[in-house]
């Protein structure tokens, strides 16, 4: 008990449960906060093409932290290289 009343206990994967019961009500099969994370990070390294935004949104210190979130799909790969020539 403190002063200020009764502490709430919360899991560490309270969230995670909470995001993904989200997804699931929302008919989203597989989705959880990594999985938005991902395609967040995928979006904004699409759109900018700068992972050190990629990182900083993720909240990470380590580059190498960060990698694991950011993938390209190949319609991004393919309109990047129409741009490029």
């Amino acid at each position: 008990m403190l002063d200020s009343g009764p502490e709430v206990y919360r899991p560490c994967d309270a969230l995670q449960q909470t995001i993904s019961r989200l997804y699931r009500q929302a008919g989203i099969k597989g989705g959880s906060s990594h999985s938005g994370r991902r395609t967040l990070a995928a979006r904004v390294l699409a759109a900018t093409g700068n992972v050190d935004t990629v990182q900083a949104i993720l909240g990470h210190q380590c580059l190498d932290h960060s990698k694991p979130y950011m993938s390209i799909d190949q319609d991004t790969i393919r309109r990047a290289y129409e741009l490029a020539l």
